[in-house]
């Protein structure tokens, strides 16, 4: 069985900035619009390993994700995942009204936070993404957890998308 991967990952801002007054309108308009395009394969911009899941965490829960070790995830195929590198990452809160903390568990983390227990905070409703689609990626070898934790307010559950490319 052959697989096949290919997609985008798309951030745009788009701001219109008016100053107001009895003259007339200074209008100061800000786009700000990043495409990723990928396809299937180890090289710039080709990712051939998928893993997207929706967790679901338990007030004050936390879990860690062992991105490299075959076994501990599976794509949606049931195949077992083992990341070398990553090249993407979207995680998205769902939650109305409580934290999500990500990364900060330990040195076996994935290295996009300068230290080891560095937390980027993803509020309610919201999302943090990230790209590296260089043909090495983010080699996740030694450092290889995707840690997620629920901060212990609001919801008593809390449902997390995350999606990881990697080679």
């Amino acid at each position: 069985m052959s697989f096949d991967i290919s997609g985008g990952l798309n951030i745009g801002l788009t701001i219109q900035h008016q100053s107001i007054d009895d003259l007339g309108n200074i209008d100061r308009p800000l786009a700000i619009n990043t495409n990723y395009s990928f396809s299937y394969g180890t090289g710039a911009n080709q990712i051939n390993q998928l893993y997207a899941a929706r967790r679901t965490l338990t007030d004050g829960a936390n879990e860690t994700l062992n991105l490299h070790d075959s076994g501990t995830l599976l794509d949606a195929y049931g195949n077992a995942i083992a990341m070398d590198a990553i090249k993407m990452l979207v995680v998205k809160n769902n939650s109305a009204d409580a934290d999500l903390l990500l990364f900060g568990g330990n040195s076996a983390d994935i290295p996009i936070c300068s230290n080891a227990t560095d937390q980027i905070i993803i509020k309610p409703g919201c999302m943090f993404s990230w790209a590296n689609l260089s043909a090495a990626g983010l080699d996740i070898t030694t450092n290889k957890n995707l840690r997620i934790a629920h901060n212990g307010t609001g919801t008593s559950t809390m449902a997390v998308d995350i999606v990881v490319g990697g080679i």
